[in-house]
């Protein structure tokens, strides 16, 4: 599907994702005039982004291996307490340590923001370390990614 993400006012569908998860709005995630607030969309991204490796049963005892390096957001409509909420995520691509994804938050048959992030792997002293190859491997089968050969 070709993506249409320029466009505020466009509705489901978007890029195509494998994964999407509803993740509800808490009260905290909105201002007194019940908008969402902006930094709460990273918090919705983050936790679809914990679904996602949870799915594909990555998380060994909840431990999360990589960090964030790098995210950006594009707001396209608010959001509102009362909605549904979903998160759309994939795995863009791999590379040796760090990989990246994107992301959609969708409501109503809206996105509502569009999301990237560069996130990398890293050992016990938060150095960079290599994608172990089950996680590549996982990966890449789920979002149907060509595999080294």
């Amino acid at each position: 599907m070709a993506s249409t993400a320029g466009d505020p006012g466009r509705t489901i569908p978007g890029m195509f994702f494998r994964f999407a998860a509803e993740v509800p709005l808490r009260w905290v995630d909105v201002d007194s005039a019940g908008v969402v607030n902006n930094a709460a969309f990273l918090s919705l991204m983050e936790q679809a982004r914990y679904l996602y490796f949870q799915h594909l049963g990555l998380l060994r005892d909840h431990r999360v291996p990589f960090v964030l390096a790098e995210t950006t957001v594009k707001f396209l409509r608010p959001g509102r307490m009362g909605m549904k909420t979903e998160v759309a995520v994939r795995t863009r691509s791999l590379g040796t340590t760090s990989f990246h994804m994107d992301y959609e938050v969708r409501a109503e048959e809206h996105v509502l923001a569009a999301g990237q992030a560069a996130l990398v792997f890293v050992d016990g002293t938060l150095r960079p370390t290599p994608i172990p190859q089950h996680v590549r491997e996982a990966i890449q089968v789920f979002e149907d990614m060509p595999t080294s050969a």
